[in-house]
């Protein structure tokens, strides 16, 4: 698993924390426009056709049209905001309670406080979800626990590391030094719990030379030739309870188990799981940020910067369209 880093721009500390005076902050068509160019174009705007940097700004058709080739550039060409015939103001506000969210927020609730329809706020929840992949990370590092486990409903006739309805999950969380709280945490769905997959995904989210405390599973067993510091606990040889010897990567699951059923109430399909679990991250790693508008700011960054995915993507295979939410 991948990522790629987003740019780094400047915060504004004009954007408020709280939902009143983000609203009033953003109270036209012209304060989102004028903020949104700002950002896209942090320093100044640049035709892709010829490179000049000097346009008319057509503000009735949100446009810059170059100067030199006459070229014009939609301000929200190939961003989250592609083709949208939605106010910018309805997005920012929608953005707004997607990042204020402690616990996230369904398309259902979304729909009712944007006053949008409930199968534009499913997608535009996805959407925000897959921009927020493309997020700049940094690996765990120190001590590091790595565990697995299942998500999904109640389903019988399978044991072990055998399922065939739920999807397996491999979690990553960072352990301070100090005797509470828990760091940074990483989530990934796996097809299996092979050592190539768990593997792969300590590799592609732990810094090398660091801790890693697993347990016995063999998917482990090339960690320390891998360059880590293994530390492997067999429970079958352990009288305290898994969520003992394990308490970070237990305490995460539990937290995200949590909000899959009381926020999303269970409705999360496979196919679009990874999303979810990208949301997560995104929030349990800034969950002691006391500014929600810079957070809205974080999420804007990631949203102007990538193309976003459309609806067909996210719907392609599916028998009954948007509500793909069946496991």
């Amino acid at each position: 698993m991948e990522f790629r880093a987003i740019r780094t721009l400047p915060r504004d500390d004009s954007v408020p924390s709280d939902l009143l005076a983000f609203q009033q902050r953003f109270a036209t068509e012209k304060s989102c426009l004028a903020f949104l160019r700002r950002w896209r174009y942090p320093q100044g705007f640049v035709c892709p056709r010829c490179g000049s940097t000097t346009a008319w700004w057509i503000a009735t058709r949100r446009v810059h049209e170059c100067q030199g080739c006459r070229r014009q550039t939609s301000l929200t060409a190939g961003t989250v905001f592609h083709g949208t015939r939605k106010p910018l103001r309805t997005w920012f506000v929608a953005m707004f309670l997607f990042v204020s969210s402690k616990r996230g927020i369904s398309a259902l609730e979304l729909s009712r406080q944007a006053r949008i329809s409930q199968p534009t706020a499913w997608t535009w929840l996805h959407k925000l979800r897959v921009a927020m992949e493309d997020r700049d990370q940094l690996p765990l590092e120190g001590l590091v626990e790595v565990d697995e486990a299942y998500i999904g409903g109640i389903e019988e006739g399978c044991g072990g590391r055998s399922r065939r309805k739920k999807a397996l999950v491999a979690a990553a969380v960072e352990l301070p030094k100090e005797p509470f709280g828990l760091g940074r945490v990483r989530l990934a769905q796996l097809d299996d719990a092979s050592a190539v997959s768990l593997g792969d995904f300590v590799d592609s989210q732990v810094r090398k030379h660091a801790v890693v405390k697993t347990d016995g599973w063999c998917g482990y067993r090339d960690l320390e030739s891998a360059g880590y510091r293994h530390v492997a606990v067999s429970m079958s040889r352990r009288a305290e309870p898994a969520h003992e010897l394990f308490p970070g990567v237990h305490r995460v699951f539990s937290l995200l188990r949590r909000v899959l059923l009381g926020t999303y109430q269970g409705a999360v399909n496979r196919r679009h799981l990874q999303k979810y679990l990208g949301e997560f991250e995104f929030r349990f790693n800034r969950r002691r940020s006391a500014s929600r508008g810079l957070l809205f700011q974080r999420l804007l960054s990631a949203a102007v910067v990538d193309r976003a995915i459309q609806y067909h993507e996210l719907t392609q295979g599916t028998e009954k369209g948007w509500p793909v939410n069946r496991w």
